[in-house]
């Protein structure tokens, strides 16, 4: 029953036990380690490992502990007998500068990409004003017109001013400004939720949450 944890998420959490941490850091970092020991699941480290390799169209070139840790667990870990996502949820709190846009593009590049076996895995980012909505798409569309790399990219995805899509699977990722009204008929493999201490009532997240379940291995 107990798998063994991923030398992605071993170093973040380390950092956390070993270094200047909050106890909200360290209670998380029991509760991961618990859950390797309790919990039937796995880690795909094949699909791990081809999604970390995608950091180096980014500017970046590394994903810092943190975001190596969240990526493997949030996308590559799931229940053995179901095949599900371990956590379909994600909560995370950061501080302005961290990086959470760049994170957000890199994600949604992993999930557009071929390496994702779910077809039309679409990525539906919510926030409350268009700027916030589209920056991780403005983000990601930088990466794949980079002259150094979009030769190659656009063998993978294509893109528009508006959304980006994975070629092969076919996911689309497109923002969306503040109002719920108009989006029952979304198909959400994946939903990102952007500067959600913003927002002014429960009515987007309920209209964007409850659109899923359309799509295998929802998030």
């Amino acid at each position: 029953m107990s798998c063994e944890i991923p030398s992605y998420v071993l170093r973040y959490l380390e950092l956390v036990e070993q270094g200047i941490s909050c106890k909200e850091q360290k209670a998380l970092a029991a509760h991961i380690r618990k859950c390797f020991i309790q919990d039937d699941i796995y880690v795909d480290l094949e699909q791990a490992e081809r999604y970390l390799s995608l950091v180096k169209y980014f500017p970046f070139d590394r994903l810092f502990p943190w975001e190596e840790c969240l990526l493997v667990l949030w996308n590559c870990t799931y229940w053995r007998e179901t095949k599900r996502p371990r956590w379909k949820w994600l909560f995370c709190m950061i501080g302005r500068g961290a990086g959470k846009d760049g994170f957000i593009a890199f994600d949604s590049m992993c999930s557009l990409s071929p390496y994702n076996p779910v077809p039309h895995y679409n990525v539906d980012i919510c926030a409350n004003n268009e700027d916030q909505a589209i920056r991780p798409l403005q983000d990601l569309i930088e990466v794949l017109e980079s002259p150094k790399h979009e030769r190659k990219l656009n063998k993978h995805y294509y893109h528009t001013k508006e959304i980006v899509q994975g070629r092969k699977q076919k996911g689309i990722m497109k923002g969306h400004t503040n109002n719920p009204k108009g989006r029952d008929g979304l198909r959400s493999g994946k939903v990102v939720l952007n500067e959600v201490h913003q927002y002014q009532n429960y009515d987007n997240i309920k209209v964007f949450i409850t659109g899923q379940g359309k799509v295998a291995q929802p998030r």
